[in-house]
């Protein structure tokens, strides 16, 4: 019985992190977000296409939908739920996000997510990989080159908490981290061939194909 609830508890966690945030605040602002830029529903394209408003409440929505059912299952684990379940929703956050059953298995990169899952686990743990996101994202002004610096870094602090015992963070969740950095490269692929081909846009540049709807 441990198992079937288990697994309804992470099926429950992808339909949290598939809420499509970006895609319903787009909308609000009169732009279907899908059908503009890279049709991605994450934060970058939702401020190359709907603005900077449009897009720091997708960025909210998003780490939101990671921390708020993390934290709630971390806080219960070991006693009341099972560190697998926590280990394994982590990931379903993000593939949520990333695979949105609510937008036909379409969705973001995951950036916002992982940083909210993190967060979920530890608070220091998702601010010491934000800072790094940041970091790199000044250096480089590649929206791309922050979301891997989330992946990587978020990986590296994980590991680092358990295997130091800090924060009450245990060895299962690395495969979390692991599980979690290869979503975002993966969905990343993508831009890492247009950075080397030098046609990947850089932050501050606007979409040229915004595709307005009609309330």
């Amino acid at each position: 019985m441990i198992y079937l609830i288990g697994l309804i508890t992470i099926f429950l966690v992808y339909l949290c992190g598939s809420i499509p945030t970006g895609y319903l605040v787009a909308r609000l602002y009169g732009v279907d977000v899908m059908a503009s830029g890279s049709g991605r529903t994450g934060g970058t394209n939702v401020l190359r296409s709907a603005g900077t408003t449009a897009a720091g409440l997708t960025v909210f929505g998003d780490v939101m939908k990671g921390l708020v059912p993390i934290f709630i299952l971390h806080t219960l684990a070991p006693h009341v739920v099972p560190y697998w379940v926590v280990t394994l929703a982590a990931p379903a956050a993000v593939l949520g996000h990333n695979y949105s059953i609510f937008l036909g298995f379409r969705g973001g990169v995951g950036a916002g997510t992982t940083v909210g899952v993190l967060g979920g686990i530890n608070f220091w743990i998702g601010l010491s990989a934000t800072i790094c996101a940041l970091i790199a994202l000044v250096i480089s002004r590649y929206a791309s080159i922050l979301s891997t610096t989330v992946a990587i870094s978020g990986l590296f602090i994980l590991t680092l908490f358990a295997v130091l015992g800090f924060g009450r963070v245990p060895y299962d969740y690395i495969l979390s981290g692991i599980l979690m950095t290869g979503l975002m490269l993966y969905a990343l692929r993508e831009n890492y061939a247009r950075i080397l081909a030098g046609t990947e846009r850089k932050i501050g540049q606007k979409t040229e194909n915004v595709v307005r709807i009609s309330h």
